[in-house]
């Protein structure tokens, strides 16, 4: 049986940064008072949570910060200046997962290292050889 992708531990690296507490609805809210998370924020203005966590993670973190920064302010039913918004922001963005700083390995090794290559590389030198001893007999 396979695993949804919306369940699949590739996305449970996020789980820190997306279940942060952002902040709490405003008194005139429909659920006035509950605590909102990335989750609830980045769902409300039609974000998909896992894309965006995907996104920031890989910008610098500065970066990352003042555009979540610019979606809180931007959120219903809350208010935020936007010096607030960017401190909460700095602060939820240290919880995303550390950049992997390797570079991938360069086209020419990932090929080699293919478990298909070798395949059709056996192929070929094997219908080499039959054709080889056919012609032979």
């Amino acid at each position: 049986m396979t695993v949804r992708p919306d369940y699949a531990l590739s996305r449970a690296r996020y789980t820190a940064f997306l279940f942060t507490i952002v902040g709490t609805e405003t008194r005139d809210a429909q659920n006035s008072g509950e605590d909102i998370t990335v989750l609830t924020a980045l769902t409300r203005i039609g974000i998909d949570p896992w894309e965006e966590a995907a996104r920031l993670a890989v910008l610098p973190r500065a970066e990352a910060a003042q555009s979540l920064a610019a979606t809180f302010v931007n959120l219903p039913d809350t208010r935020w200046a936007l010096g607030d918004a960017a401190g909460a922001a700095r602060r939820i963005v240290d919880t995303l997962p550390p950049l992997n700083h390797r570079a991938p390995p360069p086209l020419g090794s990932r090929i080699f290292l293919s478990w298909r290559f070798w395949a059709a590389g056996g192929l070929v030198l094997a219908l080499v050889a039959l054709n080889y001893l056919r012609h032979r007999a």
